[in-house]
């Protein structure tokens, strides 16, 4: 079992909630250590009326909100709440939701599906804009979503990590929740399909901050009851999964350097 190693972090988060949801234990200990851990929200633009299709709409309803304007308080207050929490803090960026990108997404099966040829120089732009943030400082770490469940905001994070892991920058992903937790294959899926872009799990013991974890996750109060319909109980199953990470009575996250483009092996420190 791994402990993070000392240094700046942003843990960079497609939407407000998947840091949290998928690696926040990991962020708590890093920010009791004392280390600079931020998160980063990327898709937290702007809303307005004309953004919102039907689909987005639809959306909106299972959230139990329909105003765009409150849409995006409601969501940033969450967010806000989550990373205090964790003891961090939280940067929102201005690009728009997958949702929100005109009529490229319009239904469940295009939003967890292929990402769009046009949409790849999102993640270099993404790239860019990182290291250029008020946070960045020399030897910072980033974390990245791995992309299970194909979600294609998810897929474009981490494509945009493969271009800071080309520029010399460390980056791992995380394990996407609570994807990971509904579909049980779906690592393996999504393992398969990158090959060689990342290289061996480990696992980092957050038996101390779980608590913190799960304290953060209840602060998302309007996709809660969306994101674990399945289930009766969310802190069960986010313990559960943790303690399958790890060893017996230690619960754990889990990570995978990710490798610059063109690169076949990965010696991790």
């Amino acid at each position: 079992m791994d402990v993070p190693k000392p240094g700046p972090a942003l843990f960079i988060q497609p939407h407000y909630d998947d840091v949290p949801l998928s690696c926040g234990g990991t962020v708590a200990l890093m920010s009791e250590r004392g280390d600079a851990a931020h998160m980063v929200t990327v898709f937290a633009g702007e809303l307005v009326d004309e953004m919102v299709g039907e689909f987005a709409a639809w959306k909106h309803s299972r959230w139990k909100v329909a105003d765009p304007e409150q849409v995006q308080r409601i969501r940033r207050a969450e967010d806000a709440a989550a990373a205090r929490a964790l003891g961090c803090d939280v940067r929102w960026l201005g690009l728009p939701d997958a949702i929100y990108r005109g009529d490229r997404y319009k239904s469940d099966s295009e939003l967890f599906g292929s990402l769009r040829g046009e949409e790849m120089d999102l993640a270099a732009h993404l790239a860019e804009e990182i290291v250029h943030l008020p946070e960045w400082r020399a030897g910072t770490r980033v974390f990245v979503p791995l992309g299970i469940g194909a979600h294609v905001d998810h897929q474009l994070v981490f494509e945009a990590g493969r271009h800071l892991a080309s520029r010399g920058v460390e980056v791992y992903a995380y394990e996407d929740c609570p994807y990971a937790i509904h579909t049980p294959a779906g690592a393996a899926a999504r393992l398969a399909a990158l090959g060689d872009a990342v290289g061996e799990p480990f696992s980092i013991a957050i038996g101390a901050t779980l608590d913190r974890r799960l304290e953060a996750i209840a602060c998302y109060t309007s996709q809660v009851p969306v994101i674990f319909r399945f289930t009766d109980d969310f802190r069960r199953a986010i313990a559960d999964f943790a303690q399958a990470r790890g060893r017996p009575g230690e619960p754990a996250e889990r990570f995978w350097p990710v490798r610059p483009r063109g690169q076949r092996h990965e010696d991790r420190a």
